[in-house]
């Protein structure tokens, strides 16, 4: 296909589903769940479900001009950014009435008026100690290579010099524009520069989405919205990208009520004032130049689907050294995560692993110093960087779709990348290329280890003196560039059962995410787009029973698919119970050969409900009635 919007349109109309645009909104301060650790948001700053048939894909591949590919490969090469949550909310330190409510959705979570933000949070926010060469430096030591700021969260209020009265410069009184001397620093030091910008939920504006306490209801009639986002929005993301230098990137976010015209609008105007600056999938109905994961977002299979035939097109996600909300809390805010160190790092890696692009927010305290805890976390990465960073800068994802831990790769080299690792030998199952020389990244004699290697399994002994304290990293030199691996389609049994374990399935969008640990879905079920798809070679087709293995929903309803079969399947059971069940249903599998088995959500359940699933199988009739299962 010629354009990134065909491909996707051609991926989405076999993916046998009906599509619904219904819209959930979950409000909530984003907690944070890092590496391999079983720790899960308990809210999450993100419309979950979104208007239009695709989530990303929509924009045309003659968007990506030559000035946007060269940012775009810039991004790719750096992986890392700093991403920064700061505004009135952290005058408040999370904190409302004497209660701890959350960080930068405290005016929504405490339902604090709009009078009373603009007194006790806005009014009196004035950062007398930015210090944007300070900020630039906690960048550049955490071996990070742009920054995303907030231009504007959803309380409505610019952290810049706006011709809109509700900024830092004039509602505060405070007279520095943080973000001219954030873009000179920045320009100085060659460091990218990127705003985050809520073009939809404004809780100060009448029109602006979200706010039902001071006005009527959070979705506002059109004629409000159309008003608020044309004389507000749009005006503000033309000064940001008019008058702060060039920008790499416009991150925006929580894309209610915005349709084609609205989304297309956006593109226009930062392309036409920016026309390097690359924008992300939350500006809504599939437009955007790279995908967006959902908060804290992880994946059992290495994602390349975005990726167009000359480009490398990144998918983002990103989580907070903060815990219990993304701004500063006076509870949250100055945490020591020093035992989570291994856990931030190891996170890097697999993201980029998996291809994606890592975003590490903090949260600054009112006064615009970043807290010690914070930086601390930032540090550890930095230091593990300085050593390892042949391992993540311009690094590709893993060759094996389904790698068992994180392994990044270079022409005729893999990195295995082992956190806390304590045993001698190292297996890698799936490679066929052959290894012609190992070492640690860390070493610099760099010591050659031993390998053995039989088929397309992988021995590697690593002694304990060479073994990193957060994540050691082995480097495996190829005989081959481009490195030969096993085939990963999943295959029928000789008795005839299909496995489809979540931990070999691809996701339709990246609106869910997975737990590493436990092998189950986090967060699937609220989105009817969120596909499960197994690839799979069926030897012997047939009528099979069902059989999953989840904690149940007694709400909850799913649709299994096959190229000539779909049923809906109820996750109803003992709830919060890990524990495998067979459906009444059967369903049936006609044709022989590589197919793809997908589910989808059809009755969706929200965020709340901790539904975990672990997958399917399929038995063959005959068996399962024999009581095989």
């Amino acid at each position: 296909m010629s354009t990134l919007k065909n491909f996707n349109r051609d991926r989405d109309e076999g993916n046998f589903m009906k599509l619904q645009s219904t819209l959930l909104i979950l409000l909530g301060c984003a907690s944070m769940a890092t590496g391999q650790t079983a720790v899960k948001p308990t809210a999450i700053d993100y419309v979950t479900e979104t208007d239009g048939k695709v989530d990303f894909g929509k924009t045309d591949v003659s968007a990506y001009t030559p000035e946007v590919r060269a940012n775009m490969k810039q991004l790719y090469h750096d992986k890392f950014g700093l991403f920064v949550h700061f505004g009135p909310y952290a005058q408040l330190g999370g904190v409302w009435q004497g209660e701890e409510i959350t960080a930068e959705w405290i005016m929504r979570r405490g339902e604090i008026p709009i009078k009373d933000y603009e007194e006790q949070a806005a009014g009196l926010f004035k950062p007398e100690k930015f210090d944007a060469a300070e900020w630039v430096d906690i960048a550049e030591q955490a071996g990070m290579k742009f920054i995303v700021v907030t231009a504007k969260h959803h309380d409505g209020f610019a952290m810049y010099d706006s011709a809109h009265p509700y900024n830092l410069v004039d509602f505060a009184g405070f007279g520095r524009d943080l973000f001219k001397e954030l873009s000179v620093e920045c320009a100085e030091r060659e460091m990218n520069l990127g705003f985050y910008y809520s073009q939809s939920q404004d809780w100060h504006e009448p029109g602006g989405f979200g706010n039902s306490w001071d006005f009527d209801g959070p979705i506002k009639p059109q004629e409000e919205f159309d008003a608020y986002f044309q004389e507000k929005a749009v005006a503000q993301v033309e000064e940001l990208t008019q008058n702060y230098g060039d920008i790499f990137m416009v991150w925006f976010d929580t894309p209610v009520q915005m349709d084609d015209a609205k989304c297309q609008q956006m593109m226009d105007i930062v392309r036409e004032n920016q026309p390097g600056a690359l924008v992300n999938s939350r500006l809504g109905q599939g437009y955007g130049h790279f995908d967006v994961s959902i908060d804290n977002g992880t994946t059992p299979s290495v994602s390349t689907a975005t990726w167009l035939p000359d480009l490398k097109v990144p998918w983002q996600t990103h989580e907070s050294v903060t815990e219990r909300g993304w701004g500063y809390t006076v509870y949250g805010g100055e945490t020591d995560r020093s035992e989570d160190y291994a856990d931030f790092i190891y996170s890097l890696s697999r993201i980029v692993c998996y291809g994606g692009v890592y975003l590490l927010n903090v949260g600054p305290r009112p006064d615009g110093t970043i807290p010690e805890s914070q930086l601390n976390s930032l540090r550890a990465i930095g230091e593990w960087l300085e050593v390892n960073g042949e391992a993540i800068y311009g690094a590709d994802p893993s060759p094996l779709k389904f790698p068992p831990y994180a392994i990044t790769s270079k022409p005729g080299k893999l990195y295995l990348h082992l956190k806390e690792l304590e045993q001698a030998e190292v297996i890698l199952e799936g490679i066929l290329s052959e290894v012609t020389n190992a070492y640690c990244l860390a070493d610099p004699a760099q010591q050659p280890l031993s390998v053995e290697q039989e088929g397309s399994e992988i021995r590697i002994r690593v002694p304990e003196e060479l073994r990193q304290p957060r994540v050691t990293v082995v480097v495996l030199e190829m005989a081959e560039n481009v490195v030969s691996v096993v085939d990963e389609t999943i295959q029928q049994a000789a008795d005839g059962v299909i496995q489809l374990p979540v931990s070999r399935c691809e996701f339709a969008i990246r609106r869910i995410s997975y737990d590493y640990d436990h092998e189950v879905t986090h967060r699937w079920g609220e989105n009817t787009k969120q596909g499960l798809i197994w690839t799979v070679n069926v030897t012997e087709p047939g009528e099979f029973a069902i059989f999953s293995e989840d904690t149940s929903d007694n709400k909850f309803v799913y649709e299994l698919i096959t190229a000539t079969d779909q049923k809906p399947l109820s996750a109803a059971g003992e709830v919060g119970v890990l524990k495998k069940k067979q459906h009444a249903e059967t369903i049936r599998i006609d044709q022989a050969g590589v197919q793809e088995i997908r589910v989808y959500p059809k009755r969706t359940i929200g965020m709340g409900s901790g539904f975990e699933f672990k997958g399917l199988e399929l038995v063959p009739v005959e068996a399962a009635s024999e009581g095989a299962r």
